[in-house]
């Protein structure tokens, strides 16, 4: 399985293990997707199933969710950015798409302010950033009451909670199936990260970030976001130079869900067009989204083989 050992300070243990998926390792171009609060990186199993396609995809699990360790000490988006850059740095990886969802989100704007150097693209989805709160002079935020609803309910009743907020993710008809498979992922979470990243989220404020942006960055808001509103997304696309703000008129939060084929295409296209300046569709590949060239059964299996056949390891070493 694929994990990786990322230092932290606040924990009794040196290493804290990182758990990711690492898929189509011979493309060129890199998606990475960071999960949303309370989930894992299986929430997007229908975008990486497309996109692998055509794109290096990978998926983590922050510390405290899915497979990945929870070390203990404070939880921010900062040191979430950092785990994030460390996996970076150990694949070797460059001209990266981050693609982040609600809390992922905030740590896709932590990450492009502190390692913007890996960046070539910023997508934000339904992001709680820079505020989840509202205050006097940011009112597009949920209250402080409903964050600390939550934090109180998962103190006591955290199944219970779950399958309230599981159902409060989409603004489309899904299945009872679909609902519990957003359920399970919660229940995989440590409740200490659970609760600490609450913590975090009530109190975070990253609207000094987002001058600090450089790389293009797209906005992807649903109309019908229970969780954040989507005057979150409209500041965000004012405030950060030259985002541009995506409406789902039929989504709710997990727009991934409500609107799959359009999030796959609005995907595709700010991907090609505005971070790589492609003209899409490129010539002989399919007019569908996530860049992938489909071939038909006897052209992929009489294509020759160049060289050796060789396995190349998660981490980058070749067995031959």
């Amino acid at each position: 399985m694929p994990y990786l050992g990322v230092a932290s300070q606040a924990s009794l243990m040196n290493k804290a293990q990182l758990y990711y998926d690492d898929r189509s390792l011979a493309q060129a171009r890199t998606i990475i997707f960071l999960h949303d609060w309370p989930l894992n990186r299986q929430e997007w199993e229908y975008p990486v199933a497309l996109f692998s396609r055509g794109y290096r995809t990978i998926t983590i699990d922050l510390p405290g969710f899915g497979r990945s360790d929870q070390p203990g000490g404070l939880i921010s988006y900062e040191s979430y950015a950092r785990d994030v850059a460390a996996l970076v740095t150990v694949l070797d990886l460059n001209q990266i798409v981050l693609v982040g969802a609600g809390m992922g989100a905030a740590v896709a704007v932590s990450y492009a302010v502190r390692h913007a150097r890996s960046l070539a693209g910023l997508v934000l989805v339904g992001a709680l950033s820079p505020r989840w709160t509202a205050t006097l002079d940011f009112p597009q935020g949920v209250t402080r009451d409903t964050v600390e609803s939550l934090l109180d309910k998962s103190q006591t009743n955290w199944p219970d909670l779950l399958t309230h907020y599981a159902g409060s993710l989409c603004h489309t008809a899904v299945g009872e199936p679909t609902k519990r498979w957003f359920v399970n992922m919660g229940l995989e979470a440590s409740l200490y990260a659970v609760q600490q990243c609450l913590i975090f989220m009530r109190n975070a404020d990253q609207r000094d970030d987002l001058a600090s942006i450089t790389v293009p960055t797209a906005i992807f808001h649903g109309a019908h976001d229970a969780i954040a509103p989507f005057p979150i997304g409209e500041y965000l696309a004012q405030n950060i130079n030259g985002a541009q703000l995506t409406r789902f008129e039929n989504s709710g939060h997990a727009i991934w869900i409500d609107e799959k084929y359009r999030f796959n295409t609005e995907l595709t296209g700010f991907i090609e067009e505005r971070v790589f300046g492609n003209v899409l569709p490129p010539p002989g590949v399919e007019q569908t989204p996530g860049g992938g060239e489909r071939l038909p059964f006897k052209a992929i299996a009489t294509r020759p083989h160049r060289g050796r056949p060789r396995l190349e390891g998660a981490l980058g070493e070749i067995y031959e």
